[in-house]
């Protein structure tokens, strides 16, 4: 079983001349147009702030800020599995200036949505493959779930019971506990948020009694102890979580 937060695509709506005037910026050739970027530049995050997502493209945000003399500003757009922010970006000006950080969800959602009201593959310009994490199953410290077998044993032992958190609809974290239930042949409710950190926040309050979640929202909480991890939906240990198991073992 392997359903990582393969994350975020950087994503752009560029016209082909910004495309050329930056590659030649670059190049270094003399151009009179202007150079990329000359005013404040816009990233979108299709999820609520303090998720995985965000926490990136606010370290990216603030890194090519520096880099580029400019003010990057940081947006969450959340709703729909990444929609909301996906038709935002479509309807902006295609100069490069508005851009989107996004996760796994973006490319599933074609195959999970009747209709969408954008192209996925037409309307997007993918920019960078910024970074991968495995997705992790969560309960509250104080769980009587100490094991994803703990887990298993009582989902089949009052199907229906049991329920976890995801960051929404068509997301790594959404599929990971699809297909943990295809796997395990257990009947378990998936609650919809419009982000990691929220269900996160719902965990620790007991409204769920679990959560997929994606390393860089839940290691704090891990680390602070009022959340225990079960298991990783990678085939193998991460290397930043050696104790705790993969689902594949």
């Amino acid at each position: 079983m392997d359903s990582s937060f393969w994350s975020n695509l950087f994503l752009s709506r560029w016209s082909r001349r910004a495309v050329c005037a930056a590659a030649m910026v670059a190049s270094g050739a003399a151009w009179a147009e202007t150079p990329f970027p000359s005013r404040p530049v816009h990233i979108f995050v299709p999820y609520a702030a303090g998720g995985g997502v965000d926490i990136l493209a606010r370290t990216l945000g603030e890194a090519v800020s520096r880099q580029w003399g400019q003010s990057v500003v940081v947006e969450n757009r959340p709703g729909a599995g990444g929609v909301v922010a996906s038709q935002v970006l479509v309807t902006s000006a295609p100069d490069g200036y508005t851009l989107m950080v996004v996760a796994s969800g973006h490319a599933t959602n074609p195959f999970l949505y009747p209709k969408l009201p954008y192209d996925t593959f037409k309307d997007f310009t993918p920019i960078s493959l910024l970074a991968s994490s495995p997705n992790i199953l969560l309960v509250r410290a104080d769980s009587p779930f100490k094991s994803l077998a703990d887990v298993i044993a009582q989902a089949k032992a009052k199907p229906g019971s049991l329920s976890f958190g995801q960051s929404g609809n068509g997301t790594s974290t959404h599929l990971a506990g699809e297909l943990l239930k295809k796997l395990a042949g257990i009947d378990m409710s998936a609650i919809s948020y419009k982000g990691g950190a929220p269900a996160i926040n719902d965990l620790l309050g007991g409204q769920i009694p679990m959560s997929f979640n994606n390393a860089p929202e839940a290691l704090g909480q891990l680390e602070a102890r009022t959340l225990r991890a079960l298991a990783v939906t990678t085939t193998k240990r991460s290397p930043f979580l050696p104790d705790v198991p993969a689902m594949s073992e």
